[in-house]
């Protein structure tokens, strides 16, 4: 399945309030991978740059940081994830995000 990474523009790992989906993120790459888990194991720098992992079918040029808490992956489907403290949190259909969100993060699929 392939997934879209978002990196939150003002990383709060957590912290404060979750910023607007998609206002506040930007884009960062696509990815494919059997879940979530697995996706962020790909984009995180473990043991070298992750933008170099053969998973990784595009990214933003000059470079990534880790995905982290804060972030945000969209399936193929259109759903998007919260990556949360421990796991993933599901973004809340009418509080999170928006049909017309989802359909811009998903324009470049």
């Amino acid at each position: 399945m392939k997934y879209e990474i978002w990196h939150d523009q003002d990383p709060r790992f957590g912290f404060g309030e979750r910023p607007e989906f998609p206002a506040a993120y930007t884009k960062v790459a696509v990815v494919e991978s059997d879940d979530l888990d697995d996706v962020f194991r790909i984009t995180n720098h473990i043991d070298h740059d992750w933008t170099t992992n053969p998973e990784v079918q595009w990214h933003q040029p000059g470079g990534c940081r880790s995905t982290s808490v804060g972030d945000i992956v969209v399936d193929e489907n259109g759903t998007a994830y919260y990556c949360a403290n421990a796991g993933w949190d599901k973004l809340d259909d009418e509080a999170d995000q928006t049909e017309a969100a989802i359909a811009n993060a998903m324009e470049d699929f």
